[in-house]
């Protein structure tokens, strides 16, 4: 008998496993050849090593999946050329969110950084199994994300008309989602509505709790957000102590940044469930177990 229930311990086991979906998620990078700051405690050299303490990890716990939540890098075009190849090393699947940091380049090399993250769109969706993972640009809006003029003029008109609406996160260092993107962004989340898909949403700026580190236009994109009740969790960085809150059966985590401070690093492999978000926190990041409704 003991033999029958082992069987069948292994068999609900293993259907349990490959109902399940791994993620490797790392968010501020943000390398760059520069002296550790005071200020923002940021040790800028440590990120290679960081990395690619990461990336072994990802390798060997076989995840599925991974995203870099934003400032890959902290400054210089240069700066790709040494972490970019940590991040191929990878042996599954891995993507990239646009963050302001990794816009601190030349204006005239403005316009290669999406083909150096290897991204064909600066918004996109993937879908895996049960899941639909939703990628935002919030960069879209900004002043710095373009050598454009026009563009650069039409954000700060932006960012001027949510500073007198009394937005605290009305700064050049954020930014916005357009309103092409937002259609989008409604348009992917009937999808998963429709397909009852779960879904994530990423960015590299926070929307919850009300912050001066946010989207510009955070509170117009939560209110799609509980539109939807594909929607499980948004995940984001920039705030590199990190942040969690849940609203509407919505869990919003902003992941520590892996740049911050000497000693540890941050990064966290995710464990996708039908009844709940395990985030096997590393280093700084902490442990969460996150129902899903």
């Amino acid at each position: 008998m003991k033999t029958i229930y082992s069987i069948i311990f292994l068999l609900a086991a293993n259907l349990a496993q490959a109902q399940s979906l791994k993620i490797g998620i790392v968010a501020d990078c943000q390398f760059c050849d520069c002296d550790y700051s005071e200020r923002w405690n940021n040790d800028y050299r440590q990120g290679p090593l960081r990395l690619q303490e990461t990336v072994d990890k990802f390798n060997d716990n076989k995840v599925e999946l991974v995203f870099h939540l934003g400032d890959f890098i902290d400054r210089d075009f240069s700066s790709f050329a040494r972490v970019k190849p940590i991040m191929n090393s990878l042996k599954m699947p891995h993507y990239f969110v646009l963050g302001n940091h990794d816009f601190t380049v030349a204006d005239s090399l403005k316009g290669q950084v999406l083909e150096t993250l290897e991204l064909v769109s600066p918004y996109y969706s993937i879908e895996k199994e049960k899941w639909m993972f939703i990628v935002l640009d919030g960069t879209d809006v900004s002043p710095y994300s373009s050598a454009d003029s026009s563009k650069i003029a039409y954000a700060n008109s932006q960012m001027k008309m949510y500073e007198k609406q009394g937005r605290p996160q009305a700064k050049p260092w954020n930014g916005a989602l357009g309103n092409d993107q937002l259609i989008w962004l409604e348009r992917q989340l009937q999808k998963a509505d429709k397909q009852k898909l779960n879904a994530i949403v990423m960015a590299h700026f926070p929307v919850l709790p009300l912050a001066a580190l946010n989207l510009w236009n955070d509170v117009e994109v939560v209110e799609i957000l509980e539109q939807h009740k594909s929607v499980k969790a948004y995940f984001n960085g920039h705030h590199h102590p990190g942040n969690y809150v849940e609203k509407e059966g919505i869990h919003y985590v902003t992941f520590q940044g892996m740049v911050l401070g000497k000693e540890e690093t941050a990064y966290a492999i995710i464990t996708l469930d039908k009844k709940e978000i395990t985030i096997d926190g590393i280093g700084r990041e902490p442990f969460r177990t996150l129902s899903i409704k």
